[in-house]
């Protein structure tokens, strides 16, 4: 019974370290202009596997050069650990549109 609560909630912290990734990679796609509106205008929901993922998307910070610091955070309707930290997805916007990453 604790077995199956705990592969599960692994399962789904897996499932979303994944979703986490892809959506990541495509938002990086996107246009630095398209990445300069706000948190709002970004956020969005979608359904995958039959769950709900609440995608919050920032630019919360520029630098100097004028990069965007993105950061994608991902919740679900899928049960996790207690204060479990959810996936997170970083990376730096150029306006010439290029990706980088800060380690």
């Amino acid at each position: 019974m604790i077995r199956n609560y705990i592969n599960k909630r692994k399962q789904n912290i897996a499932f979303l370290r994944k979703v986490t990734n892809e959506i990541g990679k495509e938002v990086e796609m996107w246009s630095y202009e398209k990445l300069s509106k706000s948190a709002e205008e970004l956020s969005f929901t979608k359904k995958i596997e039959g769950a709900n993922i609440y995608i919050s998307l920032e630019a919360y910070e520029e630098n100097d050069a004028g990069d965007l610091h993105i950061c994608i955070d991902v919740s679900a309707s899928i049960p996790t650990f207690p204060l479990q930290p959810l996936p997170s997805y970083v990376f730096w916007k150029r306006q010439d549109g290029s990706v980088y990453y800060e380690s």
